[in-house]
């Protein structure tokens, strides 16, 4: 009788010990769905602005080949020196203001 009583004692604290842990099991898994959540949206976030830097630096190769294809044209008709100066600063401030815009759009993405 009393060895029915100690294995009983002993499934009892085992079952208990079973429940709690079953109880942990539960919680991690729940904080796991929440963080692969997280990381889905995170993934099309960073899609988003993949396509977004692709068509920025798409841009820019064309401005830069436009401003390239000006200057070799205007420096073979005897363009001066500072009208090239000129034409080099406002291409970098082209670029500029294109490195502001993808910064802007990278901010409202990640808020």
């Amino acid at each position: 009788m009393l060895s029915l009583m100690n294995k009983q004692d002993r499934l009892t604290m085992e079952n208990t010990e079973l429940r709690l842990r079953l109880h942990e099991y539960e919680r991690v898994n729940v904080i796991n769905h929440g963080l692969k959540e997280k990381i889905q949206e995170i993934r099309k976030r960073n899609d988003i602005l993949k396509v977004t830097r692709q068509d920025y630096e798409n841009s820019l190769r064309s401005l830069q080949e436009k401003v390239q294809d000006g200057i070799g044209e205007r420096v073979e008709g005897g363009l001066g020196e500072n009208k090239l100066k000129e034409l080099q600063n406002a291409w970098k401030q082209e670029q500029e203001e294109e490195k502001v815009k993808f910064s802007a759009v990278v901010k409202r993405h990640f808020r």
